[in-house]
């Protein structure tokens, strides 16, 4: 069996790995001081129905949950695979279970790229890009989804980090708005409300929902900061906890959109991509010292 290929980059205090053939994910992000900044990937296998929670993936050409694993599009119900364990429904896009390809790589960043090709689990041939690279203030994750098909593609997109920060680190996020949220966790068809307040309880078995952000953060005990920040295409930022990580995932439209109507769509930031078309923006994991 061949060896797996990891790529290890780094620069100043950073290190990262990155796993290509384990859907393109950052396996870990390290600081020399902070120490771990995402949950190292220390599984010895790769299960893309029951993928690792560490490390940060990709979300491509949708994120979050789809009902039913069906979606109406141009007047057709498109039908996907569901997942066996989420009864009957779909999360998160086939890219973060897919084998990408390295496309370019230096000391401190790697390019890969994802030819997707239509299937069962998305009706729509697409090529997804990952730039992936360490500078002096963190990682950047730079994303970019192309519709590679001859129809018109309706599409999403984002980052999914399992940050490495327990129920004692402080967290919050400056979004001004918080969807109204069903019993699965996913927006209703309410007005965003707006928060009152910006922290991100320290609670588990919950996800929330926000919009209209710049800035998510937790401060972790050891005297630093973690930040997280986005180009203004991901409007929204959907954030989960529980007793060993937290999640704070930029995404471009909200989640769910998939199974609204086409107006509202339009107004929860659901982007439909011309054939040769593309969505971009960057993602960025920032460190800093509050000592």
């Amino acid at each position: 069996m061949p060896s797996l290929e990891v790529v290890d980059i780094a620069h100043g205090q950073f290190t990262a790995r990155v796993i290509p053939a384990w859907g393109g994910r950052v396996a870990s992000l390290r600081h020399a001081e902070a120490g771990d900044i995402l949950v190292p990937n220390t599984a010895s296998e790769f299960d893309p129905l029951n993928w690792p929670k560490a490390g940060g993936y990709p979300l491509f050409p949708f994120h979050n949950r789809i009902k039913q694993a069906a979606f109406h599009h141009d007047g057709v119900l498109r039908h996907l695979r569901p997942h066996p364990a989420l009864g009957g429904d779909v999360m998160h896009g086939p890219a973060h279970q897919r084998v990408w390809q390295v496309t370019s790589s230096s000391s401190s960043s790697v390019s890969l790229r994802l030819d997707f090709e239509a299937d069962a689990d998305w009706p729509f041939a697409f090529i997804a890009h990952q730039q992936i690279g360490l500078d002096d203030l963190g990682l950047t994750v730079h994303l970019e989804l192309v519709n590679r098909s001859d129809d018109p593609m309706p599409g999403c997109f984002g980052w999914h980090p399992y940050l490495a920060a327990d129920l004692s680190a402080a967290a919050g996020t400056d979004a001004r708005n918080a969807y109204v949220l069903d019993n699965q966790n996913l927006p209703t068809l309410a007005a965003p409300a707006a928060r009152q307040s910006e922290e991100i309880p320290a609670e588990v078995g919950y996800t929330l929902h926000f919009r209209d952000w710049t800035e998510a953060s937790y401060s972790s005990k050891r005297g630093w900061d973690v930040a997280v920040t986005a180009d203004p295409v991901f409007k929204h930022i959907a954030a989960h906890r529980t007793e060993r990580y937290l999640c704070l995932e930029p995404v471009s439209a909200a989640a769910g959109v998939l199974n609204l109507n086409p107006e509202q769509r339009q107004a929860r930031d659901l982007t439909v991509l011309k054939p040769g078309e593309a969505i971009a923006g960057s993602v960025r994991l920032s460190v800093r010292s509050t000592g």
